[in-house]
Parts: C-alpha cells; sequence; structure tokens
C-alpha cells in the first residue's frame, strides 16, 4: 500500500503546487473588438466595469471604489483602478499603527501595438528604455521628472523579471515585482495589475481571470 500511496502523493502535491502559480487558457472571443478597445483607451470603465471587478474578485460591487490616473510619463495614457478593503490590517510607523489594508486590480495602457514590438516592449528591459525615450519625445518634457523616473527605471531593471504565457491571448507576459500581466490581443496591448498582498499566485490567477473576463464579455 506504501509503495502505491507514494506516487498518488507526489502527483497530488505537484498539481497543487502547479495549480497555485498557474493561470488558465484565455482565448480570444469572435466578439472581442480591438479597435473598439483601443478607442476606449481613456474611458477605461467601458473596457473594465465594477460588475466585471466585482464578479472576479468575488466583492460586492457597493464595496469597490474607483480611481482613474492620467499616467503624463507614459504618453498621456490613463489607468483604471478598483480598491477594496481586504479585512485585514497593515502594521506602520515601527508597528505602532495599524491601517486597513487595500486590494487592487487595475487596467492601463491600452494601445495599438504589433507582435512584434509587444515581445520587445514587455519581454526585454529594452521596453524599459523604449520608454525613457518616449518621454523625452513628449512636448511637455520636464527635465527633473524625467530624471528622477530615468533613474527609478534603470534600477528596476535590475530586479525586473518577465514570464511568457503561451496561454494568455496572442501573447502575454508576466511581470514581477509589479505584479503586472501584459497583454496582446491581436493588435490592442494593456496591462492588467493586482495586489492582494503577499500572494503573487493569486493576483497571477485573478489577473488572468480578470483578462478572460475582457476578451470574453
Amino acid at each position: 500500500m506504501k509503495n502505491l500511496l507514494t506516487p498518488l502523493l507526489a502527483l497530488v502535491a505537484t498539481l497543487l503546487t502547479s495549480c497555485s502559480g498557474s493561470t488558465g487558457n484565455v482565448s480570444i472571443s469572435d466578439r472581442f473588438n480591438p479597435e473598439e478597445m483601443i478607442a476606449n483607451q481613456n474611458s477605461l470603465q467601458k473596457i473594465v466595469s465594477k460588475e466585471m471587478v466585482a464578479k472576479v474578485v468575488k466583492v460586492p460591487v457597493d464595496k469597490l471604489e474607483a480611481r482613474v490616473e492620467h499616467h503624463i510619463s507614459r504618453g498621456g495614457q490613463y489607468t483604471l483602478l478598483y480598491s477594496w478593503m481586504s479585512g485585514n490590517k497593515k502594521h506602520v510607523g515601527d508597528g505602532k499603527y495599524q491601517i486597513d489594508e487595500y486590494y487592487s486590480v487595475s487596467i492601463g495602457f491600452v494601445q495599438k501595438m504589433h507582435i512584434e514590438n509587444f515581445e520587445k516592449y514587455y519581454g526585454t528591459n529594452k521596453g524599459l528604455q523604449s520608454q525613457v525615450d518616449e518621454m523625452v519625445q513628449q512636448k511637455d518634457f520636464n527635465k527633473e521628472t524625467g530624471t528622477a523616473e530615468a533613474a527609478y527605471l534603470a534600477q528596476y531593471a535590475g530586479r525586473r523579471k518577465t514570464e511568457k504565457l503561451s496561454n494568455i491571448a496572442t501573447m502575454a507576459f508576466w511581470e514581477t515585482p509589479i505584479q503586472a500581466l501584459h497583454v496582446l490581443a491581436k493588435d490592442a496591448a494593456f496591462t492588467v495589475t493586482a495586489n492582494f498582498g503577499d500572494d503573487e499566485a493569486l493576483a497571477k490567477r485573478k489577473s488572468a481571470e480578470l483578462v478572460n473576463a475582457i476578451l470574453n464579455p
């Protein structure tokens, strides 16, 4: 009996480990229109609604808070962040104080992109250099802000890791430590982020689930 149980338990352990950090297949529905998505790049609520997020993260709609951010450094593109209280407390100030902990998901940086550019932009550190180059070319470029951001990107490049996910859309990359899922669906590129505290595996799965909801309405 022991000889039979040993390989079975090993298989179960392998499956559990695999599932904890894996994502399901995310296809692209025939109903998905990349041109329509790109047209709504500055109206992100039309792409990801509160109701959609509530279903993915299993939180009541009225518990979600929405905030739109305008990213000057990324060519004026927008991100939309939905957040909610996790029910836990975070210790701050050397543990002297407690504040409510928030979880969140977001979508942003929607743009038209060819697959070769997408792989270079998000799959390699050359993409970080491209971001710096884009900042410099902007009409209202602020040298002080740009220098600080360029220094941050250079430092971040040393910690940045990307994982290519062949089972999501046309192409996708999971990026850490920021926990971002960069997705190319036909020729529409966008980024989904997720924050679930220290649970990166959960953030990765929920990001993929949100992408699935976007591409398969």
